[in-house]
């Protein structure tokens, strides 16, 4: 499946979506919820969808020199 979005919408979705994984991390380690098991369900999901998103943005970054590398966008 080839990813077709804006270098823009590329580089919110992968911060976006990363934020989302610490957000989850320490969502977990908190004293807020009693079951954790669908939130890690969740967790790894949402860390294999970043898993795709990674590969994904370094190909077209590859063509797309004006990018942000992607290290700098999931720091």
């Amino acid at each position: 499946m080839k990813l077709e979005i804006s270098e823009q919408y590329l580089m919110l979705l992968t911060s976006a979506l990363n934020d989302a994984i610490k957000y989850n991390e320490k969502f977990l380690h908190s004293e807020t919820i009693r079951d954790v098991s669908d939130y890690e369900e969740h967790l790894v999901c949402l860390e294999n969808c970043q898993a795709w998103l990674e590969d994904e943005y370094k190909k077209i970054a590859k063509d797309n020199p004006q990018m942000l590398p992607y290290e700098k966008v999931v720091r």
